[in-house]
């Protein structure tokens, strides 16, 4: 986040996919950000050029929202438009992320949040639907109705986008706030990289280095969660090379990320990853008393401070984690990505 001229500036990200379907080109077309999951007034025929009419807007006072407002989980996501609206300021940095493409595409907002009452790239989006082989809806224009005039898109290698603001932009949200500030520097907002990355200015350091301090940035600016629990189970198998480490399960299913078995395929060990731990959530690491012999290890890169359990489970802080990275780097492929160890 950013205060310039009295006007905080967030950075965010949204997926430009409307209806589970890609929109970008839309997006781009007209130089605007939209939000999807418009609140369509029941009350009132939908009329496609006269959309303020037939849309309640989410910047609306309370007694308004209260009369249209639904319940259940589509209610849900107007209510988090509606909380997340007043948090874009002009000024404010919009991302979307197109993996498939290794590439983003950044934006400043120009104008505040408005619903455009005739939409004039009406026809292009039905065109792009209907390629998309989807039937189009009259009120599917509404999908891109609502939201900011941008500065312009520029495209950007992916890899610029450190980790600690990459991962966010993967999970199940349409679109979303990143975390304001870097895990290790107050300093280094998410506004201030984009901006940066938007000038041209940013960089990545590619210099290879054997210091714990910098290695612990790379860490934290590099992993995303599939790529942490990679990590971790890469570590495991070089500190107990006669075992065999494997991941499993997936990230967000809050289960077991990692499982190590002997020669003979019996279970010794198991693992947890967590990117961000904020000690509020228990460790799952399986109901285990028949085994007391199993080792348990729990990874987490940035936490909060939490108390241990006393089932004898190991954590692998950010510490122990980069001093591993540095003792196995000639072994460890992601060291090397990371320019970690010597040349």
């Amino acid at each position: 986040m950013s205060k310039q001229s009295g006007v905080q500036k967030i950075a965010w990200f949204n997926r430009a996919k409307p209806l589970n379907k890609d929109a970008l080109e839309i997006f781009k077309q007209t130089s605007r950000v939209f939000i999807g999951y418009p609140l369509i007034k029941e009350d009132v025929n939908f009329d496609p050029h006269a959309l303020r009419s037939c849309l309640v807007d989410p910047t609306c006072p309370d007694d308004e929202w209260e009369c249209y407002k639904q319940s259940g989980q589509i209610g849900n996501m107007h209510s988090r438009n509606r909380n997340f609206i007043p948090s874009v300021k002009e000024g404010s940095i919009v991302v979307i992320p197109r993996p498939e493409e290794g590439a983003v595409y950044i934006g400043r907002i120009k104008r505040p949040f408005k619903i455009v009452d005739s939409p004039d790239w009406g026809g292009d989006y039905r065109s792009l639907r209907e390629s998309q082989g989807c039937k189009w809806r009259c009120d599917d224009i509404a999908q891109v109705a609502q939201g900011w005039s941008v500065a312009g898109y520029k495209r950007f290698d992916l890899s610029l986008v450190p980790g600690w603001m990459r991962h966010s932009m993967f999970g199940r949200s349409t679109f979303g706030r990143f975390k304001d500030c870097h895990p290790l520097d107050a300093n280094t907002t998410a506004w201030g990289v984009l901006d940066q990355i938007l000038k041209g200015e940013y960089q990545v350091s590619t210099s290879w280095n054997c210091d714990l301090k910098e290695i612990k940035r790379r860490l934290v600016d590099t992993m995303t969660a599939n790529a942490f629990e990679n990590l971790i189970v890469s570590l495991l198998q070089l500190d107990h090379p006669d075992e065999i480490w494997h991941q499993t399960g997936g990230p967000g299913d809050g289960g077991i990320d990692g499982l190590g078995s002997d020669e003979n395929g019996n279970v010794v060990g198991l693992m947890q990853a967590k990117l961000y731990d904020d000690g509020t959530q228990p460790l799952n690491l399986g109901n285990l008393g028949h085994k007391a012999s199993l080792r348990r290890y729990a990874a987490i890169l940035v936490q909060k401070k939490r108390n241990p359990p006393n089932d004898g489970t190991k954590f692998l802080d950010l510490e122990r984690i980069a001093r591993a990275v540095l003792r196995h780097w000639q072994a460890l492929p992601q060291a090397r990505a990371m320019r970690i160890g010597e040349e």
